[in-house]
C-alpha cells in the first residue's frame, strides 16, 4: 500500500448547491449521446462527500499502478484503491451503501469498486471504454464524484473531438449506460494549470445484466 501526499487539498465552488437527500434518484437527468448510448446524472447524490474525501484519503488502501507504453514500464498517472470478491466484505461502509443503492437502481449487482485518486491537474485518464464491455452487452458503468471537479468527456468512436462535457465533483453520480463502453470512449483529461485534488468512485457489475436479452448478438 502506498500513502498518497497528506497536503493535498481542494476547495469546493462557492456556487454548489447544498446537497439533497442522500443516495437518492429524484433529481436524475437522462443525457442521450445518441439513439443507443445514454448517461443518467444525479447531482450532488452523495451527502457529506467532503468527510468522505478525507477519509478515504486517510485509509484506503491505495497504489499506484504501472502499465506498458510504448516498449517501456511507466507509472499510470494517478493512484487507485480497489475492493472486489472477498474484498467487498472490507469496503468502507459509505461506499457500501453506494453499492447497494446503485445495484437496487438498476437491478444488477455492482461487485467492483475502484476508486481512482488524481492528486492535481498533473493526474488523469486517457481515452478509453472500460473493459468489461469485453465480456459483457452494454454494461453500466457509475460513477461518484469527490473533490475538485474536473472535465469529464464523451466522444463517439475512437477518434475526434469530445461532443458531450461535464465537470461533476461534490458528490454528483453519473451513469454511463446503454452502448456507451461499446460506441463512445471518455476521458478525465489532464489540467496541467493547477487542478485539485479529485476521487472518482468508480462501481462495476461482472454478470450479464438483465437487460443483456432485448438485444440481438
Amino acid at each position: 500500500m502506498v500513502a498518497p501526499p497528506s497536503s493535498l487539498a481542494w476547495q469546493g465552488s462557492l456556487f454548489d448547491e447544498p446537497t439533497g437527500p442522500d443516495l437518492g434518484f429524484d433529481r436524475l437527468v437522462r443525457h442521450r449521446l445518441d439513439e443507443r448510448s445514454w448517461l443518467e446524472e444525479v447531482p450532488r447524490w452523495a451527502g457529506q462527500h467532503d468527510q468522505l474525501f478525507d477519509r478515504l484519503l486517510a485509509e484506503a488502501p491505495w497504489r499506484q499502478r504501472e502499465r506498458r507504453m510504448y516498449e517501456r514500464t511507466v507509472l499510470e498517472p494517478r493512484m487507485v484503491a480497489a475492493w472486489s470478491g472477498d474484498r467487498l466484505e472490507d469496503l468502507p461502509a459509505p461506499l457500501e451503501r453506494m453499492r447497494k443503492a446503485v445495484s437496487e437502481r438498476y437491478r444488477v449487482e455492482f461487485d467492483s469498486v475502484l476508486v481512482n485518486l488524481y492528486r492535481d491537474g498533473r493526474d488523469g485518464v486517457a481515452w478509453h471504454g472500460d473493459n468489461n464491455r469485453k465480456t459483457l452487452h452494454n454494461p453500466l458503468v457509475a460513477t461518484v464524484s469527490l473533490g475538485e471537479r474536473r472535465r469529464f468527456l464523451l466522444r463517439p468512436g475512437t477518434a475526434g473531438s469530445p461532443t458531450h462535457r461535464f465537470r461533476p465533483g461534490g458528490g454528483d453520480l453519473l451513469i454511463m449506460a446503454g452502448a456507451c463502453q461499446h460506441e463512445w470512449q471518455h476521458t478525465v483529461p489532464k489540467e496541467p494549470g493547477g487542478a485539485g485534488a479529485r476521487m472518482s468512485i468508480t462501481l462495476r457489475h461482472s454478470r450479464e445484466g438483465w437487460w443483456a436479452g432485448q438485444y440481438p448478438r
